[in-house]
């Protein structure tokens, strides 16, 4: 495995105050704006067994990214930068 997992998201228009980053089970769960956020409590009520993509529209984003074996979660560290959202998730040192 690397020693990091890079994740780049292009959210345009978006401010690092509209995007929420969360870890639930082995996913990364990504929203930006109250729609995303309702898609999030969807993906939720199911368990983490119900997926909702939603790359482009109006009024929100959610994504959901699978974590490889080994992530330190806890460390997961992000930066937002012209409506560009980057995410580094280190490996654990194995």
């Amino acid at each position: 495995m690397p020693d990091q997992v890079i994740a780049r998201v292009d959210l345009p228009g978006t401010t690092s105050a509209d995007v929420s980053l969360q870890v639930h089970q082995t996913r990364l769960l990504i929203t930006a704006g109250p729609e995303g956020a309702a898609q999030l409590l969807k993906h939720l009520e199911g368990d983490g067994h119900v997926v909702y993509r939603r790359d482009r529209g109006t009024g929100g984003f959610f994504r959901p990214i699978l974590l490889p074996q080994g992530v330190r979660v806890d460390d997961i560290k992000a930066t937002m930068t012209d409506g560009v959202l980057l995410v580094t998730a280190p490996a654990t040192d194995a």
